[in-house]
């Protein structure tokens, strides 16, 4: 995904799912963040040891199952113009859908929020510019 961020950036920059399971990406205060809520049992998180400096970036989530079986454990790297920033480990991922009645969102989370890090801050529209 290409952006461009100001100081301090903050907003979902894409949300699939809800608060009962899915999956966000979004920017907080200048830092890159990434949840896994893997519905609500366990809540996988990836934040960027330091805040995003102003301007053009790239951002590359890249999610590597260990095994092709349901449920079976993710790394989840999160990358900015081609340095890693972030991982984290999914212990376990949903082996099917999140839901039925959420949908994937981009620049905003549209219905319940998938993370209780911006839960009061929803619909946590991204104050930044997304696109080529």
């Amino acid at each position: 995904m290409d952006l461009e961020v100001g100081r301090n950036a903050s907003g979902v920059l894409y949300a699939l799912g809800g608060a009962s399971g899915g999956l966000t990406c979004y920017m907080d205060r200048g830092y890159l963040c990434f949840e896994y809520n893997m519905m609500i049992i366990e809540r996988y998180r990836a934040k960027s040891a330091e805040a995003i400096a102003p301007g053009k970036h790239t951002i590359v989530v890249e999610t590597t199952l260990k095994s092709p079986k349901p449920g079976a454990p993710a790394d989840i790297v999160l990358s900015v113009d081609g340095k890693q920033v972030a991982r984290t480990l999914a212990k376990i991922t949903v082996p099917g859908a999140f839901t039925a009645s959420e949908s994937l969102d981009v620049g905003v989370d549209l219905g319940s929020s998938v993370s209780r890090d911006y839960a009061e801050r929803r619909p946590f529209k991204f104050d930044g510019r997304s696109g080529p």
